[in-house]
């Protein structure tokens, strides 16, 4: 019985994508059951997210119910965006070589970090780890990020969406820790990637240490790393300060 009510549900979802909108009356004989038994399973997919409706409206008589997809009813029919993300990819490389390639993904790592630097900025280091671990989530990679008593920090992903494409391309993998390097301003180290066959994607990820030069004989310090500062110094980080 409970294969029956799933396969004229799977029914109803076919009928909606095939001809869009429809209602209880065409979906009934369409079907060729009755108009009880196609509100019952409405219901169901409805309460699922899958489907919505919508009134329309005549001059005379009561307002008649038109049903339709839900974007989250997408996810039911295959989709092949990776292999054409791939094929891509893989063009691009055949016409114009490896370093056109890699300037197409680097410029959008470029974009991904103004982003996220927009949404990072202003934070302390842990809060930067913790917020990218959830943006990562809201992007389907099922991130979290843990503390370890070293003061580092475990970045892990147990989704990949674009796996795939990294199978093909593991460029696409490079400029994610460059990504990570930049917005988070610590050492990022990946240990592990689904790509590789491995069950997650792990990543190190160490604070940043403040620099401080000395000048060659005197022991004294000379001046404070320049890079360092232009890009961290508004963080009012609480950071070791080293000397070499």
């Amino acid at each position: 019985m409970e294969h029956i009510l799933k396969t004229s549900r799977s029914a109803i979802i076919d009928l909606l994508k095939a001809n869009g909108a429809m209602s209880v009356e065409q979906l009934a004989e369409s079907l060729r059951v009755s108009k009880v038994c196609v509100r019952r399973h409405l219901g169901v997919l409805e309460s699922d997210g899958l489907i919505g409706y919508e009134q329309e409206r005549h001059e005379r008589g009561r307002p008649r119910y038109l049903y339709q997809l839900t974007e989250k009813a997408r996810c039911l029919f295959p989709q092949r965006y990776d292999e054409l993300a791939r094929e891509v990819l893989s063009q691009i490389e055949r016409q114009f070589g490896e370093a056109a390639l890699s300037q197409v993904l680097r410029a959008r790592a470029d974009e991904w970090v103004e982003q996220l630097m927009g949404e990072l900025a202003g934070l302390s280091f842990e809060e930067r780890v913790r917020t990218l671990a959830r943006m990562m989530t809201a992007r389907g990679y099922l991130a979290e990020s843990r503390r370890q008593k070293d003061g580092s920090y475990r970045l892990r992903k147990r989704h990949c969406p674009t796996e795939k494409v990294a199978v093909s391309h593991p460029q696409l993998c490079d400029e994610e820790v460059r990504v990570y390097r930049e917005v988070l301003g610590g050492s990022v180290t990946r240990e592990c990637r689904i790509a590789d066959g491995h069950r997650v994607c792990e990543f190190r990820i160490d604070p940043p240490v403040l620099v401080q030069m000395t000048t060659p004989g005197s022991g004294q310090p000379a001046e404070y790393n320049a890079e360092y500062n232009a890009k961290y110094k508004k963080t009012e980080l609480e950071l070791p300060v080293l000397t070499t």
